[in-house]
């Protein structure tokens, strides 16, 4: 165990421990925190995007690079760079910014996350779901399903731009509390009033946390925190009393008599009466003396569960909006909904969640599903994924793709299919993506005919296949490496079934990692083209696809193109002067001797 697994698991103790973190600043300036930094980093997609230092990107990462911001950090002087702003679109209409920052600072950042979530991983709350390791969307869905039973009320929580308005002296003086490291606490608030550039012009920024920051999700949860805090110490003892509710007098009467009705012999009054009891609650759903209130949060979405009258429900609504004032946050009085949980959906991490009321479902003599939680995929889920391969009413091909393998047409549409029906997977009605799935793999096949210039019936025909009664596509490529063993690409294969058991977590990687296999390379300071030592760089590209289509079919590509598709690696460790050739585009001519 190296010095920096220590420090960082002393640093996950002291946060187990509640105890205050010291020293900070003087052990993040360690090679070690920054190699396990790059090592999670590099493969990201966004590791190539350039900020606002066109220079400061991953290509051409080294060990000298990572020297020279811990020599800055050592003599005080290191400058973060203003983030370079971009605008994505959102799920609904609009967009939201998104900040870049340069490469540096994005190692710097990563150290940073590693050393906050180390120590407050262990403190954050058991009804936080995002931004965590082995946690994510279906985890906090799951979370609900199973333990919100009986819920009479839903309380959709909506902070209004909770990341842009964050204040920053309230964040800081939360990490204050806990951390004694002046520097260290400097350094992060210089990090937050780094600003951005837009169009290339300066902005100074005054609150929030940069979205697009490796560090920001870390830092909204830290203050979130205090909101889960808060419902767990103040409400959650407040609104939940009572062990059961009581009997409904009613229920009882009517029990009673189709009983004596049995005992007597009478079936036909007995069965009457067992139908007038399933339209009956067994149990007082107004006693006054039970409560039960449940609560969980993702990033900045939240939702509260109440069993209880509606006028505790706005009474618990009132108190939160209360208490977010005091970090200096409002909640959006138009998006903060009380809906009736058996009567509407509430709109959950895209979700529709409701209660049913089934008195008809039976199963060893009991109600099975009544005040059960039920989740759905909302129908303008529906829509909108149909409306990806049709236009007025009919699928379409897919013309930015006609230039693209048959292999990779097949699987660029799977993806994008697959990706929505499991992250749906926990959803009661999921089978309702069959309709979404045939419209893919019909739009898919007319994007391979008209690549080919045939009919669909052709590309059916070809490519069209059966598994448990089921149609997919299935496109075969040769395998030069491996003749026996081909690529193989399939659109739609298999059922698409519940699985309540499914789980995508977020790619939240925890704590320190160590050295992966390209820092290893890295460090072994030895061009892996021409073999020369000392004073290596990584060059890195965006896909390793890309250069294969690029030299597809030539005879002689350059060997350090040959390295990359036969290790298939994105990443080759190279001499100065190999880079500079590379770049240079000298590889392309004659081999490298």
């Amino acid at each position: 165990m190296t010095a920096n697994h220590k420090f960082i698991d002393i640093v996950h103790k002291l946060g187990l421990n509640g105890s205050p973190l010291e020293g900070v600043y003087r052990r993040i300036q360690d090679r070690e925190l920054f190699f396990a930094a790059y090592g999670k980093l590099y493969a990201n997609q966004g590791a190539m995007t350039k900020g606002t230092d066109p220079q400061d990107i991953v290509d051409g990462m080294s060990v000298k690079r990572v020297d020279t911001i811990i020599e800055k950090l050592k003599n005080g002087v290191y400058k973060w760079k203003p983030v370079k702003r971009t605008y994505i679109p959102k799920n609904s209409k609009g967009t939201r910014p998104l900040g870049l920052p340069t490469w540096s600072d994005k190692l710097l950042q990563e150290v940073i996350r590693m050393v906050l979530e180390a120590y407050y991983e262990p403190r954050f709350s058991e009804y936080s779901h995002g931004f965590r390791p082995n946690r994510g969307c279906h985890t906090a869905i799951q979370q609900i399903h199973y333990t919100w039973t009986g819920t009479k009320w839903f309380i959709e929580g909506d902070i209004k731009g909770c990341y842009d308005n964050i204040e920053w002296y309230v964040l800081l003086e939360i990490l204050g509390r806990d951390i004694k490291d002046n520097r260290f606490i400097k350094l992060i608030r210089k990090m937050l009033k780094a600003g951005y550039m837009e169009n290339w012009k300066y902005h100074k920024t005054y609150s929030g946390t940069p979205q697009g920051g490796v560090v920001s999700p870390i830092l909204s949860n830290i203050l979130l925190n205090e909101l889960d805090k808060f419902v767990e110490e103040k409400l959650l003892p407040v609104y939940n009393i009572g062990i059961t509710k009581a009997s409904n007098p009613e229920y009882i009467r009517i029990k009673s008599k189709r009983q004596r009705a049995k005992a007597k012999g009478n079936n036909e009054e007995a069965e009457k009466l067992m139908q007038i009891m399933r339209k009956l609650p067994s149990r007082n759903t107004k006693d006054p003396n039970y409560l039960r209130l449940k609560y969980n949060r993702y990033a900045d979405d939240f939702i509260l569960g109440f069993d209880g009258p509606h006028a505790k429900a706005v009474e618990i609504k009132e108190k939160i909006g209360e208490f977010l004032k005091t970090l200096k946050l409002q909640m959006s009085e138009e998006k903060t909904l009380i809906t009736s949980a058996t009567k509407a959906p509430a709109r959950y991490l895209g979700y529709d969640i409701r209660v049913a009321i089934d008195n008809n479902r039976i199963t060893n003599g009991m109600r099975a599903l009544n005040m059960n939680i039920v989740l759905k995929v909302p129908e303008e889920v529906i829509r909108q994924s149909s409306k990806k391969y049709t236009k007025s009413g009919k699928t379409v091909h897919r013309s930015e793709l006609m230039q693209c393998s048959d292999i990779e047409i097949v699987k660029a549409y799977d993806t994008e299919l697959r990706g929505i029906v499991n992250y749906y997977s926990l959803a009661d009605n999921v089978s309702r993506f069959y309709k979404v799935k045939y419209l893919a793999i019909d739009s898919a096949a007319k994007t391979l005919a008209a690549k080919h210039k045939q009919r669909k019936t052709w590309v059916y025909r070809k490519y069209m296949q059966k598994n448990e009664g089921l149609r997919h596509l299935s496109v075969t490529a040769e395998n030069p490496k491996y003749p026996d063993n081909p690529y193989i690409a399939t659109l739609g294969k298999g059922p698409i079934r519940v699985n309540k058991t499914a789980i995508v977590t977020d790619d939240v990687k925890q704590f320190f990692s160590g050295r992966n296999e390209l820092v290893k390379r890295m460090l072994a300071d030895k061009c892996e083209i021409c073999g020369a030592n000392g004073d290596v760089e990584v060059h890195h590209i965006k896909k390793l696809a890309d250069i294969k289509k690029r030299y597809e079919g030539r005879k002689d590509p350059p060997p350090w193109i040959k390295f990359m598709i036969a290790r298939n690696r994105k990443t080759i460790v190279v001499c100065k002067k190999c880079h500079v050739d590379i770049h240079g585009g000298r590889y392309d001519g004659p081999k490298v001797k």
